[in-house]
């Protein structure tokens, strides 16, 4: 498997650590870069040839989609909907691929869940950010903790944190039996997994041709996540 990164930023750079972790990653391209050629990594300008391109870009994503899709080649972008250019919907073109929106979904499907209709779930995650003083309370596996979140949307809540720990938890509290699944660990390096999980699904042709969150992956991508040792934390109080 060729993979051509796009790192920007420490979330960019340890998705690259991950991927070259990989037996199946035989080579890591390095998009732009000065760095130096080796067995597996160096610096490359040109999709071509490889089997998906990944950006942790937060903007200014229209050349690299652009040129993934004179290629053909499935692009994962870290953030929300970048605008896209005319023809590119001719490759898959994955977005979202955070913690924050793909991770809950994905927790979600936990077996501990079955059975809990998805109105009833939570999906809270936390982002880099002051501290909530007051709000609705979120928990999280140690070291995050309980967090005061605010509302995004129903069923969603976001958290800050002012240090270097992030967690995605998806919560559920129908008939007083409270059930959790969530994840906790370095913020930058939980945002590499999902980045690093996501690339390797579409690489293998995961995901159909057009514009699609990353979460759409669903069993795939957790499986992924899992053979990437993502640490799972359940909880369940007694029926």
């Amino acid at each position: 498997m060729r993979i051509l990164l796009d790192a920007t930023s420490e979330v960019g750079q340890r998705t690259g650590r991950v991927l070259l972790a990989e037996a199946d990653v035989h080579y890591v391209g390095l998009w732009k870069s000065d760095a130096a050629r080796g067995r597996r990594s160096g610096p490359e300008d040109d999709p071509e040839g490889f089997d998906v391109v990944v950006t942790d870009r937060s903007r200014h994503h229209g050349e690299l989609v652009a040129r993934a899709a004179v290629a053909g080649v499935p692009i994962v972008i870290w953030v929300a909907q970048p605008a896209v250019a005319p023809g590119s919907a001719v490759i898959p073109i994955v977005t979202s691929a955070n913690a924050g929106s793909a991770l809950g979904p994905v927790l979600a499907e936990h077996p501990v869940l079955e059975g809990v209709a998805h109105e009833d779930l939570t999906i809270a995650w936390t982002d880099p950010g002051r501290p909530l003083r007051h709000g609705t309370a979120a928990t999280f596996p140690e070291p995050v903790g309980m967090t005061w979140t605010r509302t995004i949307d129903r069923g969603r809540v976001v958290g800050y944190r002012d240090d270097e720990w992030g967690g995605v938890s998806v919560m559920s509290g129908e008939d007083g039996k409270r059930r959790l699944v969530g994840v906790a660990d370095h913020a930058a390096h939980l945002e590499a997994l999902v980045l690093a999980a996501t690339a390797l699904i579409a690489a293998r042709g995961e995901y159909p041709r057009g514009v699609m969150p990353a979460a759409t992956g669903g069993p795939a991508l957790f499986a992924q996540l899992v053979a990437l040792e993502l640490d799972i934390a359940v909880w369940r109080s007694s029926d």
